[in-house]
C-alpha cells in the first residue's frame, strides 16, 4: 500500500468499526467491498469483516474473509468459532465438524463449544433430546437469553410443559425484560395465564 493507500485504509477502518458498534451492517459491508483484504494482516480485523458479511448473511464472502483470517493467525479461538458457525450457514456440515474440532483443541474450556455442539446437532438431524441435553449443560455454566429460550422452545416441541414453564420462568426471572424475556412470556402462555 503507498502512504495515501495505508492513510485512506485507516479511514475506512475507522468508519466500519463506528458501523460495526451502531450495528449498521449494511453500510459497513458497502465499505467492506472497497477494501482489498488479501493486502491486510491483522486477523481481528479480518474477524470483524467476516462477521459484517455474515451479519449480511453474505456467507461465501465472510467464509473468504475469515479463512485469510484463519491463515493469518497461528491460534485463534474467535476465528475457529466463526469459521464453524458461517460453514453450518452454508450447510457444509463436514467442514463446520472439523473447524468445531479444532475449536475444541484450542479452547476446551470455552463454552461456545456449547452453542456450535448445539447448531451442529440441530443441522445434522439429531433428536430434540440431545439438543436439550446440550442446551441443559450450556445452562449449567452460562446462563444467556437466547439460549434460555431456545431450550424452552424444545421443550415445548417435546410437549413437556412443565419444564417448557419452568425454563420461561427462570428468564423472566433473571432477565426481567427484553426480547426474549417477550418471548419466553408468550409462550409461557400458551400453558398458562400470566400472574
Amino acid at each position: 500500500m503507498k502512504q495515501l493507500d495505508k492513510y485512506e485504509y485507516k479511514l475506512k477502518l475507522e468508519q466500519l468499526k463506528n458501523l460495526v458498534e451502531k450495528k449498521d451492517y449494511i453500510t459497513a459491508a458497502d465499505i467492506a467491498d472497497s477494501i482489498n483484504w488479501r493486502k491486510v494482516k491483522s486477523a481481528a480485523t479480518l474477524c470483524m469483516v467476516g462477521e459484517i458479511y455474515d451479519r449480511n448473511k453474505r456467507y461465501d464472502d465472510s467464509y473468504d474473509i475469515l479463512q485469510m483470517a484463519y491463515d493469518r493467525a497461528s491460534v485463534g479461538r474467535n476465528i475457529l468459532y466463526r469459521l464453524t458457525l458461517v460453514c453450518l450457514k452454508m450447510g457444509n456440515l463436514d467442514e463446520a465438524r472439523e473447524y468445531y474440532e479444532e475449536f475444541l483443541e484450542v479452547a476446551p474450556y470455552d463454552n461456545q463449544k456449547y452453542i456450535l455442539r448445539y447448531q451442529i446437532a440441530k443441522l445434522s438431524g439429531a433428536g430434540l433430546q440431545e439438543q436439550i441435553d446440550i442446551l441443559e449443560e450450556f445452562k449449567e455454566r452460562e446462563y444467556t437469553e437466547e439460549w434460555a429460550f431456545e431450550l424452552a422452545y424444545l421443550y415445548h416441541r417435546i410437549r413437556n410443559s412443565e419444564r417448557c414453564v419452568e425454563v420461561c420462568d427462570e428468564l423472566v426471572l433473571y432477565f426481567g425484560d427484553g426480547k426474549y424475556v417477550e418471548k419466553a412470556l408468550e409462550l409461557k402462555m400458551l400453558y398458562q395465564p400470566l400472574n
